[in-house]
């Protein structure tokens, strides 16, 4: 706030001082008015510095989203330890209920297409039930990253064949010659892997979102279902943190069957018929 005067405004009030007050009195009126600004210039540069110390901040204030990775980190290294717990043949045999309770979906059941992850470390085994699929002939398709870890996507016949391991970012995707030979629109189901789920269906993954905004398009139009061992199922008191970009689960399939359990449909009452009186 600037509380300078200049020569016009100075010239103003001493011709007003000189019409009614008289000529002895500018000096003295000249010299309460600058007073009188000295004083407003001292409270004003008061009130800059302490609404400056207030709004002073050393470190950024952390976003939204920033508290949300921080928590989805903390309950993702959990989840990952738990499904560490578990042994080969376990993992075997839970990852084959999985697949027998996946066939029972009648959504499943019909779709000619199928997006599947070819499983690493100790996620849910898919190979047995890709084989399956090429052999019932589904059309399998199998994601991969570009380098914005956006996903593309790439029809595979051969588990041998048309999938590499990529060392950089630790997963099996298509061969080069095997990519971008399918359209995304024409996906009639999709598999997500995950570390964890919560009861509602919302999925954590590895953090980079691909599999999120791959499947925002798709959510509403093709079911979306998560494959995951009981384990990785948080507890019914417990929730995922949200983003806005997070995708919901149609469904969560486990050794023990669908997650999400949809709403018994209630049964009519039957009203007894009135007996005639007397």
């Amino acid at each position: 706030m600037n509380m300078g005067l200049d020569f016009s405004e100075i010239l103003v009030i001493m011709v007003l001082i000189l019409i009614f007050f008289g000529s002895k009195e500018i000096p003295n009126m000249v010299r309460q008015a600058g007073r009188f600004i000295g004083q407003i210039r001292m409270y004003t540069e008061k009130v800059r510095k302490e609404i400056n110390e207030i709004t002073k901040i050393d470190e950024p204030m952390p976003t939204y989203d920033q508290e949300i990775i921080k928590k989805k980190d903390a309950i993702r290294q959990t989840y990952i330890a738990r499904r560490k717990e578990l042994g080969e043949e376990q993992r075997a045999a839970k990852s084959a209920a999985i697949w027998e309770n996946l066939k029972k979906d009648p959504a499943f059941a019909k779709a000619r297409s199928v997006l599947a992850y070819v499983e690493i470390g100790a996620e849910v085994a898919m190979r047995p039930a890709i084989l399956e699929m090429l052999g019932a002939g589904k059309r399998v398709i199998v994601p991969y990253s570009h380098q914005d870890s956006s996903m593309g996507v790439g029809e595979i016949t051969s588990l041998e064949k048309d999938i590499v391991f990529q060392g950089v970012i630790g997963v099996y995707e298509p061969t080069l010659e095997k990519r971008n030979n399918f359209f995304k629109t024409d996906i009639q189901f999709v598999l997500c892997p995950a570390v964890a789920f919560d009861i509602y269906g919302a999925r954590l993954g590895r953090g980079k979102g691909s599999y999120d905004r791959f499947c925002k398009e798709l959510k509403g139009t093709v079911p979306v279902f998560g494959i995951a061992f009981d384990c990785q199922i948080m507890g019914p008191d417990e929730r995922l943190p949200f983003a806005y970009h997070d995708v919901m689960m149609d469904q969560v399939i486990t050794e023990s069957g669908p997650l999400i359990k949809k709403p018994e449909e209630s049964t009519p009452q039957v009203v007894p018929p009135m007996q005639p009186a007397g």
